[in-house]
């Protein structure tokens, strides 16, 4: 049994594999597979279980089954299972998490795949934000801050927007020191469109709508507030790691701008949904 734990419901889009091929890892991965097809991605699994559903009702399912597993792990990430980021990435992110005590930690969102929050694209100039949200696609929580939340939460609310926004209002958001964001080492959340299909996992199982009458619920019946997502203090990078990091990230911004107008003018053309079901 390694430190850390990488935890992912995955289906015929995930990209565990590369997350498995390093064998210095400090990560075992649990897989839950909600694919028909029986054993996939078993062979890059530590841990493998098959269920239907979705992310965190799969993970509390575990966790009420296997808590005395889980417990055993310093932190533990609850990775969608389509993200891009190497293994060497995602061990020196459960260093950083361990070594600073956060209770939430992320890597960036590069701009060669699709980003929901400004807060959590990734930025030129710093190694390591202190932030007020981290999004649900990649947390990394510590083990017991985890355990807190599954204990609490609800799968009824899986489908809904804002799982991000149900955490953070649980741990309480003005712990500026315990939530960061790691520019140096960062992923890429790929767009749908180069999904198997062309759609998001998430369109399967319910409608944009119907989501958002569920987070309507969500914020009504728990209490959940939005606020303002900020950079509370930064970490920069040496001058000669800005230096090394200019070339990539202009390629990186220039990607942006090409995806974000090919979206224009698609739209132009009357497909109005094509950044939600496509990006």
């Amino acid at each position: 049994m390694r430190d850390y734990l990488i935890y992912t419901s995955a289906g015929n889009s995930a990209n565990i594999k590369q997350w498995h091929e390093y064998s210095k890892r400090n990560y075992d991965i649990w897989v839950t597979s909600y694919a028909d097809t029986p054993q996939l991605n078993k062979e890059y699994s530590d841990y493998y279980n098959e269920r239907k559903g979705a992310k965190f009702p799969n993970l509390q399912a575990v966790f009420l089954e296997h808590r005395d597993i889980l417990s055993k792990y310093k932190a533990i990430m609850v990775m969608d299972d389509d993200i891009i980021i190497s293994p060497k990435s995602l061990s020196a992110l459960f260093t950083i998490l361990s070594k600073n005590d956060f209770w939430l930690l992320q890597p960036a969102f590069s701009r060669f795949g699709k980003i929901s929050h400004k807060v959590t694209k990734r930025t030129l100039f710093n190694n390591l934000r202190y932030v007020s949200f981290i999004e649900e696609n990649v947390p990394i929580f510590r083990t017991d801050k985890l355990i807190e939340f599954l204990s609490v939460f609800q799968p009824e609310y899986s489908i809904a927007f804002g799982l991000d926004w149900w955490y953070m209002n649980f741990f309480g958001k003005d712990n500026q020191n315990k939530y960061a964001i790691s520019d140096k080492y960062y992923c890429i959340n790929p767009y749908s469109i180069f999904r198997p299909g062309g759609i998001r996992e998430v369109n399967k199982i319910s409608t944009s709508h119907e989501r958002a009458l569920m987070w309507g619920r969500l914020q009504s019946e728990l209490g959940i507030h939005m606020y303002k997502r900020q950079n509370y203090d930064k970490i920069q990078k040496s001058i000669i790691e800005l230096v090394c990091s200019v070339p990539f990230f202009i390629v990186e911004v220039l990607f942006e701008k090409s995806v974000l107008f090919l979206s224009h003018i698609i739209q132009s053309f009357g497909k109005r949904n094509f950044n939600r079901n496509w990006l």
